[in-house]
């Protein structure tokens, strides 16, 4: 397999495993071209060609994982911390979406209300976004992610059972698709944003949420809004990357090592 092939093959699908673990497009596709550049270098490594996903997924959580040790507000879990999430492990839920769970988007906002749930992930720690990201959206089992983070299956549950319970409490009260009494309407800021030259400089006049913390609001589950808030994560759809991407990466590693 040449690297045209190999790119043009697992290019949208390391992009979106890049996107689920970033929650952001362009740092995705800065991953994504690290990663082929990495897979690259050990090609010859590869001793299964049918477990090659697994292969590209590998490298490319090692180079995002990689990326986020130096940042300054990196931490490793410790051994406190694990126990206190095997503890919380019990309380997680797993509610596949049912037809009741359905919530209709329109196609007009659909963009921003995906753009706004990626945002809101990265509010999440980073262990809870790893967990989060990786089983609710991109659709891997407990136990691949288990051994992803290097924990135990219980103390994954007790990392989901965070993210779903911070997650929820901030939509319930600020999402206008679960609740058309929210503040928060998508439709408000496409007309906002179409009637402001400097969206960004009106922006900055509110306060950014930094983080997500369901026990600040004394929030308690709710297994209807986590069957809406389920149903929306699990349905964000695949997104492929530019045809321009795809030369650029091409490109840069021919120049490298072709």
């Amino acid at each position: 397999m040449d690297i045209e092939m190999l790119i043009n093959t697992y290019g949208t699908y390391v992009f979106n495993y890049a996107l689920k673990l970033s929650c952001h497009p362009s740092a995705a596709e800065d991953l994504a071209q690290e990663t082929f550049i990495s897979v690259w270098q050990k090609i010859e490594t590869l001793e299964n060609p049918n477990a090659i996903k697994a292969w590209l997924r590998k490298i490319c959580f090692n180079n995002f994982l990689m990326k986020e040790r130096k940042n300054k507000d990196y931490s490793e879990l410790l051994y406190d911390d694990i126990n206190l999430l095997e503890k919380e492990g019990h309380l997680f839920a797993d509610n596949p979406p049912k037809p009741e769970d359905e919530v209709i988007v329109e196609e007009a906002i659909r963009e921003l209300q995906n753009g706004c749930f990626l945002a809101m992930v990265r509010r999440l720690t980073l262990h809870q976004r790893i967990a989060f990201s990786l089983i609710d959206m991109f659709g891997l089992s407990l136990e691949e992610v288990s051994k992803i983070i290097g924990i135990s299956k219980s103390a994954t549950k007790g990392l989901l059972y965070r993210a779903h319970m911070n997650l929820d409490s901030f939509f319930d009260k600020h999402c206008n698709l679960l609740d058309v009494d929210n503040p928060c309407s998508c439709k408000a800021w496409i007309e906002f944003s179409k009637s402001r030259d400097n969206l960004q400089k009106n922006s900055n006049k509110h306060k950014f949420i930094a983080k997500l913390d369901y026990k600040e609001s004394n929030y308690t589950f709710n297994n209807e809004v986590r069957g809406k808030i389920n149903f929306l994560y699990k349905n964000m759809p695949y997104r492929k990357p530019s045809k321009e991407w795809y030369e650029e990466v091409i490109n840069t590693i021919n120049e490298m090592y072709v």
